[in-house]
Order: C-alpha cells, then structure tokens, then sequence
C-alpha cells in the first residue's frame, strides 16, 4: 500500500487530535511528532523556484491536428494534439438529450423538465446548443450549484464544532454573499480582496465585511478556550493556523500549513513563510461570536453583531514571532509580514498604515488577485475544470507545489489561465469556454471500432479526455433531483439554514444544540440542499453517506465512495419514499389513466428520455404484477421508486 504523502496527512491528522482534546498544547507536540514520522528533506529554494507551477504563464502557442474539423474551439485543440500523438481519436458526440442533462445538472444541479429536453432536441438552428449555455449561466439557480462547490473549500458549517457545537446565528450571510457572488459573476481578483480584506478595500460595504467570514468558518471552541493569558495565546495560534493554511491552500494551492513547526518538509516553504503570513493576519479581531461563546474573563458575550467577520481596528499590529513547535509560549524570532519567499523576488513591499488598519491584508489579497501572480489563475481554472469534466487536470486541486501532482495537459492549464486573466477574471466566461468544446460535449462510451474488451486502451484515452467521464450525483444534487422530479422543490432563496427531518433515534447523537424532531416535511424543508443548516455534531446523515464533506477542513475533492448502504437508503429512506409518491402522482396527473403514456411520463421526469421497448414492456409488467397484488397507487409509487434508485437517475452521463 502506499504511504499518503505527509503535506496530504498531516494537518488533517493535527487537526482530529486537537479537536479532540481541544487544543491541549501537550497534544500538539504529540500530533507534531506523529504525523512528521514521513518527511523527507526539504526542498531548497533556488530548486523550488523552478517548479513549474511557480513560473510564469507566457503564451502558449495552440497546436497544429490533423482531424481539423472536430475542434469547436482553441481549447479542443490541446486536448486532439495529444490523443493524436497516442493514435488515439475522441469519442462521437452525446446525443442531444444527454447533452441537456449533463449541462443542467453541471450548471444548476438540478435535473431539465420534459418540456425543456424536447424543446431542445427539436431545436435545429446552429445556436442551439450555445443558447442553452447562457440560458443555464443566467438561471439564478446558477449560484446555488457552484457556491457549493465554494463552500467546501470554505469548510462552512453553521456550528462551531467540538463538544458543545454552537450555533454561529450568521454564518448563513456568508453562503448568500457566495451565492450572490456567482450569480452576479463577480471578477475573481475582487472575490478574492473581499474574502481576505473586505474591510480593508476600496468600497468595503456590509457585503464584503460579510466575505471574510472565509476566515472564520474553520471549527473554533470559543466557549472553552481556556482562561490563563498562556491558554488563550494558544487558542488564537491554533485558530490563525486554519486561517493561514485554508488561505494558501484555496487560493494558492500550497500546504503552507505544514510549516507552522519546522520548514516544510517537501515543499520550498519555510517556517518563517509561515509566520510571516501569520504577520499580515496578526492585527484582526473576530466581529460577532457564536450565542454561548465567552470572552477571556470568562464572561458570556452578546452576540450584538450581524455579521461574523474577521476585521482590523486598530493600524498596528502586535508584533508575530515564529513559535518553535508551533507553541505560543515559545517565541522565536520576530518577523514581518511577507508572502513566501519562493514566490516573491524581490519581496512583496507593504505599505505604512492607514488611520484605522494595517492594509497588510490588503496588500497580500491584491498580490494573490495579481495577473502577474500564475499560481492563483492556474488553482482556480484546474478547479473549474474538475468540476466540468470529472477529472481535474493537475489532480492535486488544492497543492501545485513540489509534492503536488504534474499537470496532464500543463500548456492547457496555462493557456485558460490565460484565458480567465483575459476575460477580466469572469467565471461565466470562463465556464462558456470549457463548455462550448467539443471535448465537453464527448459521449461517455467508446468509439467506433474501439474494442469494449481493451481497458488499458479505454483507460488512456480516459486519461487524455478523449471522451466524458461519467459521474455520480454529489449528495445535494440527487436530493434536489429527487424533489425537483417529484414537483415539490421550493426554490425560496436564502436566509438562515433549514432543519430537514433527521430520524428521532440519530438525534441522540448530538446533545448540544439540538437539532428539532420532526414528524413530517413540508415545503419549508423542501428546499435545496445547499440552504440546510450545517451542523458539525451532526451532518445530514443522506448527504454524509453520499460523501458530503465533513466540514472540518477545506475540501477541494470530495470521496466517491460505493457502498451498500447508499443503495439501502434510496431504497429504504422515508424521505425518497414519500418524493416518490409524489412523482408518481404528478407524473400520473400529467400523463392521465393510459398505463404506457405513465411509463413514459415517469422516464421523462426521472431520466429525461424515453424508454426502450424492452424496459417499457419491463415497467409495465412491473405496474401489473403490483396492482394486481395491493393497488395502482402503491404500484405506481413503486415503480417511481425503482426509477430513483437506477444508475440511470443517480449517474450523469
């Protein structure tokens, strides 16, 4: 078996531990010398400077094929140069309802209606596909399917975590700050700024001071921080470490984290990088506190303010000293504010002060949102493509440094770099680009004269995108697909989280905050999944099994796990039985009392395409066989069952 990477396993293990002895400074010398027994020899810095990742993007020339009529744009032509170098062709193109499947549940994560898959298959004209595209980007449904995959990287919770798990009554702005971001395709650079400095930019409003809440969203144990001046320095050293390590990691793509100890270990970065990013955060206070959380004295402080934000209010700093073994109470030398110096030759200047801040965030949010910074462009277009296409292309999403993972395609990767730099950092663009490619519009099979039989020959192609990947529903799309078909998703936007029915005897579970018994669901928990309350204690237990992230660190690429017990839920879970009464029940009112015009209502609301003859003549001996031994309610409900629990429904094409 081989052995995780130590920048992979050691601040997610560091992390575990301290949760659960609350950050005992005894533990982390432990947790230090347990996930260290891996590490090799650093990685000098005039060799880290020419990692790949680290240079500069340049122009990348795109590459001359001979199959010169498959190309739909510039970016289908680094993808054919190399299927053709291997003798290897793409795969034919999806037929068209697979086409508006695999988009709406890309862009909206939420399943297309019958009506709208037969509009667009019956529509000829050359912009068919295109006008699609921009119809799905300009859906306000948009920000709700990608701010998810925001939040996970922003490790979101409604709930502090650890043994009490306060409720942090505002954390729910920040997700409706992400959401409305995408949908109104904020520029990147300026995403960024808020998120690291909102108070600090020009223009800082209620907004973006609700932005830096990515730094705050991290688990925290504010209510036993400990009450000693030396207890409460090390809680504030164990809470700035998730703040530095989920800003290099999601921004930059480095695991500056493992360098809170001693220098990193595989990668160029020394501890002094370290703590001179912990510099530029040193002078911030936490704005708004979880309900029950306590001061130093040990006093309950009024959750007054309506935002939970990390802000500066005062324009000097304290001053930041490197903590040998990451320990408060063991100051090393002091150090200033500064970005890894790998990355910064000469080094980043910082400016004086102004009359109420530092403007040291500031300064660092305008390096990281920098055109001339490659490391940030090329994080976040391998991000997007992951998401489009199944399989990022350098395959570390969250580490493009040493111990990271090469790039399949790197003159692609620097070239929609380059790209989203030149569209003035607009996501939707960004997306535009990948989508209109013939390479996203692949079919997911083999291609003609391809022998099914040779894996090794599939599995290349697979490697070089040389046709779609298929893949599993994340856990937020197949509930919202499962309410969506059923007719009874409430598309209310925003505001605080809700609390779907969780099963009584799970409930014992959580003894802090607990989440309400509920008997039965309504149009108020009907709502999609990214507005359910996070609770840390206690994830939505149909959501975890899907591998919904955990919450506790940032995720850059969720588990795909199979397991029996997934299948046991679709088919034993009461919420998936009572939606399918639903969608059997619409799909019976829209179809009316003729058994086979049913079976094809229900395929086109489920799977959103016909059914063959086999399968129709198979759902109607089905239908037959169960209203002859109980009632055409029950069978119909049981066959809308079955069609939710099919690979079909749970898996996109």
């Amino acid at each position: 078996m081989t052995k995780p990477r130590p920048d992979a396993m050691e601040k997610p293990l560091r992390q575990r531990l301290a949760g659960a002895l609350r950050f005992s400074p005894a533990l982390f010398l432990f947790c230090h010398a347990a996930t260290c027994w891996a590490a090799g020899p650093g990685v000098k810095l005039e060799d880290g400077r020419a990692h790949w990742a680290f240079q500069p993007l340049g122009g990348q020339e795109v590459p001359e094929v001979r199959a010169s009529s498959w190309p739909r744009n510039d970016l289908d032509r680094f993808i054919l140069a190399r299927l053709e170098s291997a003798g290897l062709q793409p795969a034919p193109e999806a037929n068209r309802a697979t086409l508006i499947r695999r988009l709406s549940l890309d862009l909206i994560g939420l399943p297309p209606s019958p009506e709208e898959v037969a509009a667009f298959v019956q529509d000829e004209s050359p912009r068919a596909y295109e006008a699609l595209v921009d119809r799905l980007l300009s859906s306000p449904r948009y920000g709700e399917r990608w701010g998810r995959h925001w939040l996970d990287l922003a490790r979101y919770a409604d709930t502090s975590g650890f043994h009490n798990d306060l409720d942090r009554p505002h954390a729910w702005k920040y997700r409706d700050y992400v959401i409305r971001s995408f949908n109104e395709d904020k520029p990147y650079a300026r995403f960024i700024a808020e998120q690291i400095a909102g108070d600090e930019i020009e223009g800082a409003d209620e907004q973006s001071l609700i932005a830096t809440g990515f730094c705050r969203h991290g688990p925290s144990n504010d209510d036993n921080m400990g009450k000693t001046p030396e207890a409460i320095a090390q809680y504030r050293a164990d809470q700035m470490d998730d703040v530095i390590s989920t800003t290099s990691s999601v921004f930059l793509g480095l695991t500056l984290g493992c360098a809170r100890c001693h220098d990193h270990k595989t990668e160029p970065l020394l501890a002094r990088d370290y703590y001179s990013l912990y510099a530029i955060f040193a002078g911030t206070e936490r704005l708004g506190l979880p309900k029950g959380a306590t001061d130093a004295k040990d006093k309950a402080v009024k959750d007054a303010a309506e935002v939970m934000a990390l802000i500066e209010t005062h324009p000097q700093p304290p001053p930041t000293h490197v903590l040998l073994r990451g320990l408060a109470a063991s100051k090393g030398e002091e150090v200033a504010p500064a970005v890894p110096e790998v990355l910064a030759s000469p080094p980043l200047q910082f400016p004086p002060p102004s009359t109420k801040t530092s403007l040291r965030r500031k300064t660092f949010a305008d390096w990281v949102a920098s055109t001339e910074n490659p490391l940030t462009w090329r994080v976040m277009v391998n991000r997007v493509w992951q998401h489009h296409f199944g399989v990022a292309l350098v395959a570390s999403p969250s580490n493009l440094g040493v111990s990271g993972t090469k790039p399949s395609h790197p003159e692609l990767l620097d070239w929609l770099a380059q790209q989203f730099i030149t569209s003035g950092g607009r996501m939707k663009a960004l997306h535009k680009l990948m989508l209109m490619s013939a390479t996203y519009r692949q079919a997911s099979g083999t291609v003609p004269g391809e022998d099914p039989a040779d894996a090794t020959r599939f599995a290349l192609r697979s490697s070089l995108f040389g046709r779609m990947h298929r893949q599993r529903m994340e856990a937020e799309v197949i509930r919202d697909s499962i309410l969506a078909v059923s007719g009874k998703l409430n598309l209310q936007s925003g505001g605080p989280g809700i609390k779907p029915r969780i099963r009584a005897d799970l409930l014992d579970a959580s003894q802090r905050n607990k989440w309400p018994v509920l008997k039965e669901e309504g149009p108020a928990q009907w709502r999609r999944s990214i507005y359910i309350y996070v609770k840390r204690q206690l994830l939505m237990p149909s959501l975890e099994l899907f591998d919904a992230p955990t919450t506790t660190d940032s995720c850059a690429l969720r588990t795909q796990s199979t397991v029996p017990t997934q299948a046991l839920v679709l088919m034993n879970d009461e919420f998936v039985e009572e939606q399918a009464g639903h969608l059997a029940g619409r799909a019976a009112a829209e179809a009316g009392d003729d058994p086979e015009s049913f079976v094809e209502r229900l395929f086109l609301l489920t799977l959103a395409k016909k059914p063959s003859a086999s399968k129709k003549q198979q759902a109607l001996e089905f239908l037959q066989a169960r209203t002859e031994a109980g009632s055409r309610e029950t069978a119909r409900r049981d066959l809308a069952h079955v069609l939710l629990n099919s690979s079909e429904f749970v898996y996109i094409e």
